[in-house]
């Protein structure tokens, strides 16, 4: 059992750690659900880009502009937190990739 703390016992044969590899494990991504308030709001987009095509050719004009200005403001705000979800994650690694291992 190790601990991440600076008091862990160092290896004895100055082995690298194997037991903790530094990127993501196996099963960790699909677990990961930050992304999915970002994809559902495209997914918004896109369903409301579709249903403003189709008000539009039944010659709805005032409901095809109010589709149009939701799934512009749901596309965009989706791909604003798909952006930002994704800034934060690198912003992360360069973080720990900083951080100074323990001193053994």
């Amino acid at each position: 059992m190790a601990s991440d703390g600076a008091w862990e016992i160092p290896p004895l044969d100055d082995a690298p750690d194997i037991a903790r590899k530094a990127g993501t494990q196996p099963g960790e991504t699909p677990a990961d659900a930050r992304n999915g308030a970002g994809l559902v709001l495209v997914g918004i987009g896109l369903f409301a880009m579709i249903l403003t095509v189709a008000i539009a050719a039944f010659g709805a004009e005032g409901w095809a502009l109010f589709a149009a200005v939701v799934a512009g403001a749901a596309l965009l705000a989706g791909t604003g937190l798909l952006l930002f979800e994704r800034w934060n994650r690198l912003a992360r690694q360069q973080r720990s990739r900083d951080e100074q291992p323990a001193a053994w």
